[in-house]
């Protein structure tokens, strides 16, 4: 694509070349540089830079269909254009970095919401499992499973996990004892390939929302790591509203 976009930069400066000062014929290379930076990044941008300068040499510069320079002053020029150039590269990949980020991050709050908006209706655990289970997949692209307490605030292995899931109920356990994150990403085990997330309500913690990402490593920002806590939290507080809302049927 950089290679292709300064082809036609200078296709379209040939054309111009008996009109247009060589000056102009720089900003045309410059704008293919800019293009190739918000569609495809700053590595093609960079590229486009240096081809954009070496077919401005070898194609315009006199002598021309020559890499030879007869005026030491357009050095100069090739230095300055350069530096523009990768320059409005960088500038135009970072804006369409944080662009991606903006998307990204308002793909995942949108998750959120509908996330909370459809646990305030569950009437069973099974239900808050599947919501759980969407929003991570949405959200993060891992799956997750939702492991409850038992008898004596044991976990057991639910008949769900995925055959994929190296799923270990020991660090869910210590996880769940200590009511502190343990696992992938942690300073609890760290190697381990799933994340163990305590689910901690106002009255106690509820269970352990493992998640697994389907891409290694996984490096989550400090925002999406808030983002996926306060998933869990939303978990946590639906499974024990659904357990005194079974209490208070029982009384």
């Amino acid at each position: 694509a950089a290679t292709g976009a300064c082809a036609l930069a200078a296709l379209l400066a040939g054309a111009l070349h008996g009109v247009l000062e060589l000056t102009n014929i720089v900003m045309l290379f410059l704008l293919s540089v800019v293009g190739v930076a918000l569609l495809f990044g700053r590595g093609p941008a960079t590229l486009a830079a240096l081809l954009g300068v070496a077919m401005f040499d070898f194609f315009f510069v006199p002598p021309r269909m020559s890499f030879n320079v007869s005026d030491v002053q357009y050095l100069i020029t090739f230095g300055v254009m350069l530096a523009v150039a990768t320059t409005t590269a960088h500038l135009t990949s970072t804006l369409r970095f944080q662009r991606d980020v903006a998307r990204s991050r308002e793909r995942r709050i949108s998750s959120l919401y509908v996330m909370a908006r459809e646990l305030s209706a569950v009437l069973t655990a099974e239900q808050i499992e599947t919501i759980a289970q969407n929003f991570v997949q949405q959200g993060f692209q891992a799956q997750a499973v939702l492991l409850q307490q038992g008898m004596q605030d044991k976990l057991a292995t639910p008949a769900n996990v995925p055959a994929n899931m190296p799923l270990d109920i020991a660090i869910a356990q210590w996880a769940l004892d200590h009511n502190e994150a343990a696992g992938l990403g942690t300073d609890t085990l760290p190697s381990a390939p799933v994340l163990y997330l305590p689910l901690q309500a106002p009255m106690r913690t509820r269970g352990i929302l493992a998640v697994q990402p389907r891409r290694q490593p996984w490096l989550p920002s400090p925002e999406q790591e808030r983002l996926l806590q306060a998933g869990a939290s939303l978990v946590a507080i639906a499974i024990e509203r659904l357990h005194y809302t079974e209490v208070a049927q029982g009384a």
